[in-house]
């Protein structure tokens, strides 16, 4: 009988060491480093009411900081869709977006590379 209950013990101690083990193996988190990368979403007409699920899901999944950029979302809504750019407004406040122009005419080279 005395042996029954060690190995009863010995065993519920074996499963809360694992236990224990992968708790803190899992409060560590991979430390995604920023590469200067720009993750830019382009958005086609008609997607209001899709865009905020769209935006929650790329943010829980933690998409921008796995790519390496800089964490934020940059969004360039159609050019006569007013209810998505209504919900991106309403969105600023929650998460990290910034709203592209409908056109961009302009590129900016901050570094060239050595041949």
């Amino acid at each position: 009988m005395e042996v029954f209950a060690i190995t009863v013990l010995s065993v519920f101690a074996f499963i809360g060491l694992m236990s224990v083990r992968s708790y803190l193996f899992g409060l560590v988190k991979t430390k995604y480093t920023d590469k200067g990368l720009k993750f830019i979403l382009c958005l086609p007409e008609n997607i209001g009411p899709k865009l905020e699920g769209i935006v929650r899901q790329i943010f829980m999944e933690e998409i921008p900081e796995r790519l390496m950029s800089d964490g934020k979302l940059y969004i360039i809504p159609a050019m006569d869709d007013e209810e998505s750019k209504k919900l991106l407004e309403s969105l600023k406040s929650q998460y990290p977006l910034e709203m592209l122009p409908d056109t961009v005419s302009y590129c900016m080279i901050q570094e060239r590379e050595n041949s």
